[in-house]
């Protein structure tokens, strides 16, 4: 028969591995969350250049995690820096065989809850929030289609949940 005292003693060492497990998790969440980081980079906006950037990020990474979201639309804003896209975040969105989901005639229906954190990384975003480690990239593509073209090996950033991030791109 195991006494209290074991019991009490085995209880206490399980609870102490519980919360070492927990503490090494949000450790390593807080580590990826402190990738995305405030800068004095804004843009000025219009309330249809938020859409247009929300729709990206929702039609491009709308189920990748928030990183992946973040780092969506930073390469938006890096294009919009440039200015070779164009000179809004709505020309930069939709500029001719950018981001594939524009050449769709018809779109899904939003779910709310990603539209709305989507919505909320686009503020973010145009206020200045960017993931360390893209400040130079202008280019991404899917995991899941294998090295286009245009992707110069040499020029590539991270990897960010399914996207992969290049700076620039070769001339083809």
């Amino acid at each position: 028969m195991v006494s209290n005292r074991a019991l009490s003693i085995a209880a206490c060492v399980l609870l102490a591995l519980l919360l070492i497990r927990n503490e090494a998790r949000m450790d390593r969440m807080e580590a990826k969350l402190d990738d995305i980081i405030q800068t004095r980079d804004t843009v000025k906006y219009t309330a249809q250049d938020r859409e247009c950037l929300t729709k990206n990020i929702y039609y491009e990474a709308g189920v990748e995690g928030v990183k992946g979201k973040y780092a969506v639309a930073h390469v938006t804003v890096n294009r919009l820096k440039t200015g070779r896209w164009g000179n809004t975040v709505c020309k930069v969105v939709y500029a001719k065989k950018q981001f594939s989901w524009t050449a769709q005639n018809k779109l899904p229906k939003p779910n709310a809850k990603l539209w709305a954190e989507s919505q909320s990384i686009a503020v973010d975003v145009l206020n200045g929030a960017r993931i360390r480690g893209l400040q130079q990239s202008l280019y991404y593509h899917a995991d899941y289609i294998r090295t286009p073209r245009w992707a110069d090996r040499g020029e590539f950033a991270t990897q960010i949940g399914q996207h992969k991030f290049y700076n620039k791109a070769r001339t083809v």
